[in-house]
């Protein structure tokens, strides 16, 4: 069996080397594909200087996203006929038998289409929040055996995880496809969670093994108002519940569109201006059409966004 690991490093210099010896000390040695999103600092000529011989590196003229640069190293991964891939962020570690543990586990479950491990802080000290956050949300039995010192499970299934450390078998990508392009940054990992479930595949965490995530878990920031944080978190935000796959929510959009164009107009009327400037933002930056384009197109299966 074949595994590629594919990292996308953005900016990396930090974590990236921590991170690739983690990997090249596993006792299933991967092939490692790394797909660089145009960084600024000294992350490309490092991986070139230290690592050439030892990954694949794919160097992107543009930042073109997590999802899309993803889509690079995953493509990537079909050439090598790969039979899994194992999606990394670049600020992760992982044990020394974590990829033999993730492949004998998805070989053992092949109704998953995606299975994670524990996401420990970068020191290892907790939990880290975006999975803390999201087990709690959903799988509350996982908590209950680790804290009554239950027999833990080998699997617990949840409806999503975030896209730190991702074990997946290449027919997940042959059904569901690649990330949406429909996004750059944030929602991606949710909406291909959405499409897994869609295409009746399964979501797992497993408690075999644990990655170390320094992450800034920023997930819950609250930006100022109108600024272009704020208007990308709120997109975002729209992209995910309207583009779900599992939902017809996108056939709502213009009543959504509508309710923002009577609070720009009421918020005129009242003269405040900004209120006025915020509701008639939002009014324009939904776009019905793509938010359509994209369900339909994502309840097909095939290699999309990947060929």
């Amino acid at each position: 069996m074949k595994t590629s690991v594919v990292i996308v490093t953005f900016n990396g210099m930090k974590w990236i080397e921590n991170c690739l010896e983690s990997i090249l000390g596993n006792t299933e040695l991967p092939e490692i594909i790394i797909v660089d999103n145009c960084s600024s600092d000294n992350t490309v000529e490092f991986l070139k200087n230290t690592y050439f011989q030892k990954i694949k590196l794919i160097e992107s003229k543009e930042n073109l996203g997590f999802g899309r640069a993803n889509n690079l190293g995953i493509a990537k991964a079909f050439e090598l006929n790969s039979d899994f891939i194992f999606l990394l962020n670049q600020d992760t570690v992982i044990e020394k038998d974590t990829i033999e543990k993730l492949l004998a586990i998805s070989l053992k479950n092949p109704d998953y289409g995606i299975i994670s491990p524990i996401h420990s802080n970068g020191d290892n000290s907790s939990l880290d929040l975006s999975f803390l956050y999201y087990i709690n949300q959903q799988c509350s039995a996982l908590i209950s055996d680790f804290v009554l010192d239950k027999k833990r499970k080998e699997l617990y299934p949840v409806e999503m995880i975030n896209a730190a450390a991702w074990f997946l078998p290449v027919k997940t990508f042959e059904i569901v496809g690649g990330f949406d392009p429909l996004f750059f940054l944030y929602g991606e990992d949710d909406n291909f969670c959405q499409r897994v479930l869609y295409h009746n595949l399964k979501i797992g965490i497993t408690t075999a093994t644990i990655i170390k995530h320094d992450s800034g878990n920023n997930f819950k920031v609250d930006f100022p108002k109108g600024s272009k944080n704020y208007y990308n978190k709120f997109l975002n935000r729209i992209k995910v519940k309207f583009a779900n796959v599992n939902s017809e929510d996108f056939r709502k959009i213009n009543t959504l569109k509508r309710h923002f164009l009577k609070e720009a107009l009421l918020s005129l009327l009242k003269f405040k201006f900004d209120e006025f400037t915020i509701y008639k933002t939002k009014y324009k930056l939904i776009d019905k059409k793509s938010l359509e384009a994209s369900v339909l197109k994502n309840r097909q299966t095939g290699k999309k966004y990947l060929v």
